[in-house]
């Protein structure tokens, strides 16, 4: 008789380490700061979150070990950052489903009204512009994702941001928002936006926070540059 096959069994993916890292407070808290996009000092990111510099390193290891951070030297320092925009993509997701903690109200209106998910623009601001870019037909809508129109391309190239093209990310992608719940732009063209936005005064960041609070210039910016008025 034939001899029985044995087979190995399929490796599967460690979503129980994941979600283990993910399942305390602190840790979560760092991560919504480290969604910001930017990279913080360990000293700074426990003084934020109210912890020691000790726990924020034992903390940070189980972020690391689970691939949601990096922790990298610079001189005598250490900083931290996110793994990469698929974490952030995937924190956004994840609060789609949990919807907002215990916050304060105000502070949840701000980050309703305009935030940085990784390097691009989300919120009420982020969803109005992507949506305004597709009535200009400067981006199109796919099935799973937004394309930009050559005419998006140009008019960011034409402000000094043209699109990264050295890069292994996607051109660009349709992040759902976890506040509108619809898309806004995400991937190298949403990054090159909101560095735009960012770099011309036209968003500020709010204190302590990675919502944003759009200027006077900025209201006048996108209503003379795209027709978008905002309220």
């Amino acid at each position: 008789m034939p001899r029985a096959l044995h087979r190995r069994p399929a490796r599967r993916a460690n979503i129980a380490g994941v979600a283990s890292a993910l399942a305390d407070p602190s840790r979560a808290a760092m991560l919504d700061i480290l969604m910001g996009g930017d990279a913080y000092p360990i000293g700074a990111l426990a003084r934020r979150v109210g912890v020691s510099a000790a726990t924020a390193s034992s903390h940070l290891q189980r972020l690391s070990a689970a691939n949601l951070v990096t922790v990298e030297t610079v001189g005598r320092e250490r900083r931290v950052k996110l793994a990469g925009v698929e974490v952030a993509e995937l924190l956004e997701r994840l609060s789609l489903i949990a919807g907002p903690d215990g916050a304060h109200a105000s502070a949840i209106d701000q980050l309703r009204f305009a935030r940085t998910c990784y390097d691009h623009l989300a919120g009420h601001l982020g969803v109005a512009i992507a949506e305004r870019l597709e009535a200009l037909g400067w981006l199109y809508r796919t099935s799973d994702t937004l394309e930009p129109a050559s005419a998006l391309l140009a008019w960011l190239a034409s402000h000094g941001h043209a699109v990264a093209t050295d890069s292994r990310r996607p051109l660009s992608r349709a992040c759902i928002d976890w506040t509108e719940r619809v898309p806004h732009l995400a991937g190298r063209t949403g990054a090159a936006l909101a560095s735009l936005a960012r770099d011309a005064g036209w968003v500020v960041p709010v204190r302590s926070s990675r919502a944003l609070r759009l200027t006077s210039r900025g209201r006048r910016a996108l209503l003379d540059e795209l027709g978008l008025a905002m309220r």
